[in-house]
């Protein structure tokens, strides 16, 4: 725990122990009627959040930053940091990557100025450099490397960078969610427009990129619009041919309006440096129709060939006579299907990987000559084989948080839900509330459409409900002598109010930001809904405790997919908890019941003041605990032990799958046994 969240906690304990001291001082001299049980839950909570909201306010104002160039700096030492454990996790732990050449594909027309004809990882770099301007398109066959030769440009350039220099930023392509939404039939915005001018397309990619910027790093609005305004950002995007269902992208394509606003993007009156990584025949299908990246050098990874394969596996090996069988099968039948299986860095890292995993004992696991079997005869074979044999070591290999073990057949099922879950997503283009849903990213507060997009909120819904009316009920239990002439009537206004309010919260915590039509609003009326809908701020009423969400974000947060969730959560429970203490003491004075209703009051509290991102996990977890979608109750505990296992890696705010490869074997249920 570092010293910010550990200076957290101790002012929260600090907050709470004053209250508890308050109360213990004056509640003994203290009699039956003299203390107001509303007025003293609201003053001493209120307190609590004042004090706490307002620390948190002089820290945040305590470390702004105004300088650019210094904040540029800051953010390029975040990058490095978490792009360095990035390419760790994409190389399989080890540090070696292989040196892939490439060479230069030029486009129709408008290419950029001092592209070499060839080049090598080793060397992308001093490659890059040379361009007119900074654009490269990088493409490359599935597992070609596309993604770790950008990691590589990436870092060089950052601990090459110079003060004035931007800071290169990897997002991903699926995730550009500023974009109009086209009609796919006829490649129109709904706003009906074609194409984007200069000054709209770079308020696109400006808004978007800031957006990464405050999710991903944390990052101040108003310091990303700053580094963006100033040319200090490079982006660095992954994926281009992940933004839509498919793998031939036509003219009413994302992929294609993403090119159209990047060609209009510059910074004053030269074209924005930028670097971009697509798949070779999604990009091919894309120049077929007149579009390609302008002013850019394209670049494509070759395959590596049985040498290069030779030399990687002899370099990264620890016993190489072990793989004396596969060397000779490779040099003598470089055309054969094992040759073929293994001509991308993907695979051979998964190959070495699997084949040196070793018993506690010493032992081996596996032998390489198993590549070798008869069975092995197609390209599909050797990548079922290997891809199990690494989830199977994988789950072995690895324990839980508390020293257990999962069944590989558990982790295959559970990471087959959002592999499938994505790859819907990329098949159909799938969009809720005009934002079209990922097909790479698992973001823990957006994977609800998962269970559908009414079920969460109608599941949602009744938790509120039932909750609100079980603390009513208790409320007016212990308030029993109050209740004689009450009579069904106002029981049942009580309930619908109380329902009303439950429906409200479920609502707008859930669409907030998506706004999606409710279930309850005709189709036809679902454009003056959508319209009439605006976004608001997370916990609106709750100014404070709003901004201490935002403050509680960065604390949380290394790039940490939990971090926009736990800053829902811990101050809906520490609240909760305050408002439980305070108002079992006061009403346990006042009438003597002071346990359940304080429990009740203070879960009541804690679920009613659940931010929206809490409410969207929680929604997605009461969704998922039976059934062919049934995922663990601690889902994120169970992705951050699939990090460390090599399965999923982080990317920002997002856990993605560690190879795109892989993601689609999970999806697929012909690989589930």
């Amino acid at each position: 725990m570092d010293m910010r969240r550990a200076a957290a906690w101790f002012w929260a304990f600090v907050c709470v122990a004053i209250i508890g001291v308050v109360a213990a001082w004056a509640a003994p001299g203290l009699e039956r009627g003299d203390v107001d049980p509303l007025s003293a839950v609201i003053a001493l909570a209120g307190l609590a959040v004042a004090v706490w909201s307002g620390w948190m306010s002089f820290r945040g104002l305590r470390h702004q930053e105004s300088d650019a160039v210094a904040m540029a700096s800051q953010l390029a030492r975040a990058v490095l940091r978490a792009e360095t454990g990035a390419r760790v996790q994409l190389l399989g732990g080890d540090g070696i990557a292989i040196d892939v050449p490439f060479v230069f594909r030029p486009g129709a027309a408008r290419n950029a100025a001092g592209a070499a004809v060839e080049g090598r990882l080793s060397e992308v770099v001093s490659y890059y450099r040379r361009l007119r301007p900074g654009r490269l398109v990088i493409t490359g066959a599935p597992g070609s490397g596309k993604t770790v030769l950008a990691l590589e440009l990436l870092l060089a350039l950052l601990e090459e960078r110079q003060p004035e220099d931007p800071v290169p930023v990897r997002m991903p392509l699926a995730s550009w969610d500023t974009l109009p939404v086209l009609d796919p039939g006829t490649g129109t915005s709904t706003r009906g427009e074609i194409a984007l001018g200069p000054d709209e397309a770079v308020q696109v990619v400006r808004a978007w990129v800031c957006r990464h910027l405050v999710r991903s790093y944390r990052m101040r609005p108003a310091a990303a619009a700053a580094l963006m305004d100033a040319g200090l950002i490079l982006p660095v995007l992954d994926g281009l041919d992940e933004m839509d269902a498919g793998d031939m992208p036509g003219y009413g394509s994302r992929a294609r309006q993403a090119l159209d606003v990047l060609n209009v993007f510059q910074h004053g009156r030269a074209k924005a440096g930028l670097v971009l990584t697509c798949r070779s025949g999604e990009y091919q299908a894309l120049e077929a129709l007149d579009v390609w990246a302008q002013d850019a050098a394209r670049v494509e990874i070759g395959q590596v060939t049985p040498t290069e394969a030779s030399v990687f596996i002899q370099g990264r090996v620890g016993n190489t006579p072990r793989w004396l069988e596969v060397l000779d099968a490779l040099d003598q039948a470089p055309s054969s299907p094992l040759a073929q299986a293994l001509t991308t860095p993907w695979r051979l890292t998964v190959a070495v990987t699997v084949y040196e995993q070793r018993h506690y004992t010493g032992a081996y696991l596996h032998s390489p000559q198993a590549l070798l079997d008869p069975s092995l005869a197609t390209d599909r074979a050797v990548r079922d084989h290997l891809l199990g044999l690494y989830l199977q070591d994988a789950t072995a290999r690895h324990r839980t948080p508390r020293g257990g073990v999962y069944a590989p057949a558990q982790v295959r099922a559970w990471l087959g839900v959002l592999a499938a879950y994505l790859n819907t997503n990329a098949v159909t283009g799938r969009t809720v509330a005009g934002r079209t849903l990922s097909s790479t990213d698992l973001v823990l507060h957006e994977l609800w459409p998962l269970a559908g997009s009414r079920r969460p909120r109608i599941t949602y819904f009744a938790f509120l409900a039932a909750l609100l009316l079980t603390t009513t009920t208790l409320f007016l239990w212990t308030l029993g002598a109050e209740l004689a002439g009450s009579n069904t009537f106002d029981a049942a206004l009580t309930a619908a109010v109380i329902i009303a309010v439950a429906f409200w919260l479920a609502d707008s915590r859930l669409l907030r930001e998506w706004r999606e039509t409710p279930w309850f609003v005709p189709a036809a009326l679902a454009p003056a809904w959508r319209t009439s809908r605006q976004p608001r701020s997370t916990l609106a009423p709750f100014s404070s405790l709003g901004e201490f969400e935002v403050v509680l974000a960065v604390m949380f947060s290394d790039r940490d997919p939990r971090a926009l969730v736990r800053a829902d959560i811990v101050p809906a429970l520490l609240l909760g908890l305050v408002f439980g203490a305070v108002t079992g003491l006061s009403f346990g004075l006042q009438w003597g019941h002071s346990t359940v209703l304080g429990f009740a009051i203070g879960l009541t509290v804690g679920a009613v003041t659940l931010g929206d991102a809490g409410a969207r996990y929680v929604a997605l977890l009461l969704c998922t605990r039976r059934g062919p979608q049934a995922l663990p109750w601690r889902l994120d505990r169970f992705l951050r032990w699939a990090t460390d296992a090599g399965l999923v890696r982080r990317a920002g705010i997002a856990y993605q799958f560690r190879h795109r490869e892989l993601q689609d074997w999970l999806a697929d249920p012909a690989n589930h046994p």
